[in-house]
């Protein structure tokens, strides 16, 4: 008997949580800053890092490699900044910055 109290426990808590889930993670994504550069040919890290330094981002962060559920901060182990001149950026999500204290996403449109 104690067992199947505590099978419905867990799944009572499971599906607690799962229920509210899609409303944290929507209004997580929803206040998410980004900055898109949009990008008219094909652009290496390095050119991607001046544009937004002079549109006046620092502490910027950019990655070769993709979000994914493996790896879901790339940015953490980022690109080596000796080769950026010759990494070119893709669409999407290529990084971090910072800006007036704040970390924005940093997407690339227009590739």
């Amino acid at each position: 008997m104690k067992q199947q109290s505590f099978a419905v426990i867990i799944l009572t808590v499971a599906f607690g949580i799962g229920a509210s889930l899609p409303a944290q993670a929507a209004s997580f994504a929803t206040r998410v800053p980004t900055v898109s550069v949009n990008v008219a040919a094909v652009e290496s890290q390095a050119q991607l890092a001046q544009t937004l330094a002079a549109q006046g981002y620092s502490h910027i962060t950019l990655s070769s490699a993709r979000p994914s559920l493996e790896n879901p901060h790339p940015e953490l182990s980022p690109s080596n900044t000796q080769h950026c001149a010759l990494t070119p950026v893709h669409n999407g999500w290529n990084g971090v910055a910072q800006k007036s204290g704040e970390t924005v996403q940093v997407y690339v449109t227009g590739l």
